[in-house]
């Protein structure tokens, strides 16, 4: 929630950080105020009293959440940003969300 809340301040919008796609722009109200949060590193690997905080989670649509959980290790945001803009589908995510 602090993270959506901390997106929102800053941009005003809940938009996928890895392929910019925006629910509430594609969705209309049904996908308003809607985003997938991801823990860039895994909670499992967490040791002792370590905490979350907003710099270790990302916002990002389903597909791409589904994507960076496929592999292991995890791929990171800016891995799959990284080859999303290589294959030019970010800009055909960015295209459908408007």
């Amino acid at each position: 929630r602090a993270k959506k809340t901390a997106a929102l301040q800053e941009d005003g919008r809940l938009v996928c950080e890895v392929c910019g796609f925006d629910f509430g722009e594609f969705y209309g109200v049904a996908g308003a105020g809607y985003i997938e949060c991801h823990h860039i590193v895994p909670i499992s690997e967490y040791g002792g009293e370590q905490t979350t905080s907003l710099a270790d989670l990302a916002l990002v649509c389903s597909n791409c959440h589904r994507i960076l959980h496929r592999t292991r290790p995890w791929l990171t945001p800016e891995d799959l940003r990284s080859r999303l803009t290589s294959a030019s589908l970010v800009s055909l995510c960015a295209e459908r969300s408007s």
